[in-house]
């Protein structure tokens, strides 16, 4: 189980980075914004290990990947994988009373699923149905369970107490996580990871090569990102 958690938050740490690239307008927006940070010492180390593993290990192999994978088959892969997460989106907005939202998911899931090939064209999207992310860790907040204090996770990067604790229930609402045998679940679950990434090279090397203070940018990036998702 603990391989597809960590595939999930992955993904998740993906989509916050992608979100908050601009260091300039993240400083002026939450310039008053502190986390809960006691172990910092230990996040900051943390974070340089992560920025080491993704300079040398995830990036060349990905530049690689890149150069002799056609991008629309990479872009076909990526939705495939972005529809199999619709139903927890879904589940997540539910629990959130957050109906409309989940209508979308719905919609989502239903025209990507028939329309789109099983998910590989995101029909969706050029239908104007936005999708909506939404988690348990967002369904915690949403009802006013504190985030605790933050902790960046090896390879997986920014997380807090309470998003970390509410992965088990994550990796039970993907489809992935009933893939048998366990071997191919896993290549599965990191492939989807690796081709995902392989669209975000340029906006990680922006924010790890280019941003000065880089881990509390990534932390208050992360922690801010889940305020909003919780409203």
């Amino acid at each position: 189980m603990w391989h597809l958690i960590l595939v999930f938050l992955l993904f998740l740490n993906i989509e916050v980075c992608a979100d908050e690239v601009s260091l300039d307008e993240f400083e002026q927006e939450y310039s008053s914004y502190e986390v809960n940070d006691p172990i910092s010492g230990y996040n900051k180390i943390m974070t340089n290990f992560n920025i080491a593993l993704y300079d040398y290990g995830f990036r060349p192999i990905l530049k690689g990947y890149n150069a002799i994978t056609p991008e629309f088959f990479r872009t076909g892969v990526r939705n495939f994988f972005d529809n199999l997460l619709a139903p927890l989106r879904f589940i997540g907005n539910v629990f959130q009373f957050k109906f409309n939202e989940a209508g979308d998911e719905f919609k989502r899931f239903v025209a990507n699923t028939i329309l789109g090939f099983g998910g590989v064209r995101d029909v969706a999207s050029v239908m104007g149905i936005q999708k909506h992310h939404a988690d348990v860790g967002a369904i915690l907040a949403h009802w006013g369970v504190g985030s605790g204090f933050h902790i960046v996770l090896p390879v997986l990067g920014p997380s807090n107490l309470r998003d970390a604790l509410a992965l088990p229930v994550d990796w039970f609402l993907q489809p992935t996580a009933y893939i048998d045998p366990t071997w191919l679940e896993i290549v599965v679950s990191a492939y989807g990871f690796g081709n995902e990434l392989s669209f975000r090279l340029d906006e990680l090397d922006e924010i790890y090569y280019n941003t000065p203070n880089v881990y509390p940018f990534l932390r208050d990036a992360y922690e801010q990102r889940r305020i909003e998702l919780s409203k």
